[in-house]
């Protein structure tokens, strides 16, 4: 069966985005990952398990087909959530009245309303059947979750069958949920930082959930779209957030507020064996980047909160030659400057200062280290968490 996908929704419909999965390519090489991923699933079940944040009384399914060639083939699919009344039992994923669904190539598809009491925080549980041969073209790598490959149509099980174990999320870009009182999302955009490298896998312990956690009693929905080796200005091992902000903010219902961490592997990468040839941007072209974004979400009465870019090295360098340099903790130095005095953004998150070491403001402390000179650990994540004020971020919204 094929459908076209509704339009984009706004805060009007009422209905929220409560958990993000921002896609990107596998094709090309400026996109080398997933390594762990066969290039084509036939007769697989592919089971995800998520957490959304803010709930509701019904929910619905975004998937995604966005850098595909071909159309893509779902089969049966399922969903258990953990928690919901009724109990966790099996409940059928469709799309109009059908079991199955051919999403066109390029496209994203939206499944039919599931009515169903879901609590904040739930755990999900989804599994599809991938019944044809399909090339896996739209990803998202680091997802900080293990996910399952497993072989033939497995939907109506649900615990984990044996099969092929992944950390990339694969098909589903997000859920939206209808919630029982006036809500609205802050969604968070940025690099690794937001995305949860350093954190353990299968947990929720990201200074995002955290604020998840808090906000929900507010009735925030709080969303990730944190992509693994994201810059502001240019497409490589993520997708640039000047891209992808349209789709990833401005589109999503119920915004109302984002947060934005991002322009460490503008600098980092620079000049690495992942970007060889790439110069070191300038603090005025990382600052004119950030002045697009705070256009683009003003006219769209979305409050922006910027962050300022943590130590880009502890006291041993992190693991990728020329990542720290001189040159580039000066350009850091300038940017985090603008972010913190210039006034332009509604609220500041001040990242640099919450985790670097006081006596060498350069490095990261090493309290807050994952172990890799550059990411945080829980300890960092939850440091920054616990210095966000929702009032801040969200003004008198």
């Amino acid at each position: 069966m094929l459908l076209p996908a509704p339009p984009v929704h706004s805060l009007d419909d009422e209905w929220i985005c409560t958990w993000l999965s921002t896609s990107q390519p596998t094709s090309g090489d400026a996109f080398p990952f997933p390594l762990e991923i066969p290039e084509v699933l036939h007769d697989q079940t592919v089971r995800q398990t998520l957490r959304i944040s803010l709930g509701g009384q019904k929910l619905r399914f975004v998937f995604s087909n966005r850098y595909g060639t071909q159309p893509l083939v779902l089969g049966e699919s399922r969903l258990s959530v953990r928690g919901a009344q009724p109990s966790s039992q099996s409940v059928s994923i469709t799309f109009g009245g059908d079991s199955g669904v051919t999403i066109p190539a390029g496209q994203i598809i939206f499944s039919d309303e599931i009515s169903l009491n879901i609590p904040s925080l739930s755990i999900l549980s989804i599994r599809v059947h991938l019944p044809e041969p399909t090339a896996v073209s739209t990803f998202h790598w680091d997802a900080r979750a293990i996910s399952t490959l497993e072989p033939g149509n497995q939907t109506q099980k649900e615990e984990t069958q044996q099969g092929l174990s992944i950390t990339s999320r694969l098909l589903l870009e997000s859920v939206q949920v209808l919630p029982e009182k006036s809500s609205q999302t802050l969604v968070i955009i940025g690099d690794s930082m937001v995305d949860g490298n350093g954190v353990a896998l299968n947990t929720y312990e990201r200074w995002t959930d955290s604020l998840a956690e808090r906000f929900v009693a507010s009735n925030v929905a709080v969303v990730n779209a944190g992509q693994s080796g994201s810059r502001l200005l240019k497409e490589g091992i993520g997708i640039s957030t000047l891209s992808r902000f349209e789709r990833d903010v401005l589109e999503q219902p119920g915004v109302t507020a984002c947060i934005v961490q991002i322009g460490l592997n503008d600098l980092g990468l620079a000049g690495t064996a992942l970007d060889p040839d790439s110069t070191t941007p300038t603090a005025d072209q990382l600052i004119a980047a950030y002045r697009q974004l705070l256009n683009r979400a003003q006219r769209q009465n979305i409050r922006l909160t910027g962050v300022t870019l943590v130590p880009l090295r502890s006291i041993d360098e992190y693991g990728l030659a020329h990542f720290y340099q001189p040159d580039k903790e000066r350009i850091r130095q300038q940017v985090n400057h603008w972010i913190r005095t210039s006034g332009e953004f509604a609220a500041v998150i001040d990242s640099d200062s919450l985790v670097s070491n006081p006596d060498c403001r350069q490095q990261l402390h090493h309290q807050y280290d994952s172990g890799d000179h550059l990411h945080l650990n829980h300890q960092g994540h939850l440091r920054i968490a616990e210095a966000v004020s929702l009032e801040a971020i969200l003004g008198d919204k």
